[in-house]
């Protein structure tokens, strides 16, 4: 997967120019977020992976980043605890990942994908 820069404005009236975020920077941190919203029990691993995480970040399975100029789109393959409405957690996460890769990395997030891949005994 070839590495897109995403760009972000600095943040004040008194300061000018942009950072340059790279996509698996946006992926870690979507990541991390899913990992901390409560009833996601873990990311999806794809069953390469053992050879993914020769080439990515633990924190970048089961996260897709479509990089736009300006925005990103995030896809999240996750695992769910039994027993919880999926559809509110899915809500939560979707907002804590916008909110944030937003405050960290300063990028615009577009949508925010989630597909539940597995529901957790």
């Amino acid at each position: 997967m070839a590495q897109t820069e995403l760009r972000a404005r600095l943040p004040g009236d008194d300061l000018r120019g942009e950072v340059t975020v790279a996509d698996s920077v946006i992926a870690k941190l979507a990541g991390r977020a899913a990992l901390a919203t409560y009833g996601v029990v873990d990311l999806r691993r794809s069953r390469l992976a053992p050879l993914v995480r020769l080439f990515r970040d633990e924190l970048m399975n089961g996260v897709e980043v479509d990089a736009h100029e300006s925005y990103a789109d995030i896809g999240l393959h996750v695992v769910i605890e039994r027993g919880l409405n999926l559809a509110e957690v899915t809500r939560t996460l979707e907002d804590q990942v916008r909110f944030e890769v937003e405050r960290v990395a300063g990028v615009r997030v577009g949508e925010v994908r989630v597909r539940v891949d597995h529901v957790s005994r």
